[in-house]
């Protein structure tokens, strides 16, 4: 038998299981970091972005990789906020700095992509204008889904049946963004996103709004 610490069973180490775990880390974090929440809707901004402009390919990674990027940096200063905190000390000066030193690093990664962004945009910013047409319908489920990931992560008081049609109506603007944007794939990183965010609606308790 496996040895047990304190009163829980070890994790799970199969890969399948790490990856379930990492994407729990991604929920919790959307949960009750309000940053990150803000960081998702953003993102998924950004991908649609990334899927509909006229941009070549190595400009869509670009952005992709920023999304992906601060999403990450958000979740690993969750995990630093929630390592201090485990201590269970009076606050001191070392918890201040390390909190903030770590918010510090994700605003950083955080401007540069939106410098990245303007620098991209602004290059293809004369083709959206001549071809919006054949974009709207893109453009459209982009947006609307935005709003929908962001009334999943700001509903106070969630429900079963609410949250259900929110998610629904978020499949549906994926499956167009998809089938619409000249970058299908580049849609996979806003399906992402709203998964984290459907799952954080559905989780016990909803969203927690400190």
């Amino acid at each position: 038998m496996e040895p047990r610490i304190g009163d829980h069973a070890p994790r799970a180490t199969s890969l399948w299981r790490s990856f379930g775990h990492a994407w729990d880390g991604l929920v919790d974090a959307a949960r009750g970091q309000r940053n990150m929440r803000i960081h998702l809707v953003a993102g998924i901004l950004a991908g649609s972005f990334a899927a509909i402009a006229p941009l070549e390919p190595g400009g869509r990674a670009l952005i992709l990789l920023c999304v992906a990027l601060v999403v990450a940096a958000e979740a690993a200063n969750t995990a630093l906020e929630a390592l201090v905190d485990l201590q269970g000390l009076a606050p001191s000066e070392r918890a201040r700095i390390a909190k903030d030193a770590a918010a510090g690093a994700v605003l950083a990664l955080a401007a540069a992509s939106v410098v990245v962004f303007a620098i991209l945009a602004a290059g293809c910013w004369h083709g959206l204008l001549s071809s919006w047409r054949p974009l709207l319908p893109s453009g459209v489920a982009a947006l609307s889904l935005a709003a929908v990931t962001a009334g999943l992560l700001t509903r106070r008081v969630p429900t079963s049946a609410g949250t259900a049609v929110l998610a629904a109506v978020g499949v549906l603007l994926v499956t167009l963004l998809a089938a619409t944007a000249p970058c299908a794939a580049c849609a996979s990183v806003p399906a992402l996103l709203l998964g984290v965010g459907v799952d954080a609606a559905r989780s016990p308790g909803g969203v927690r709004h400190p």
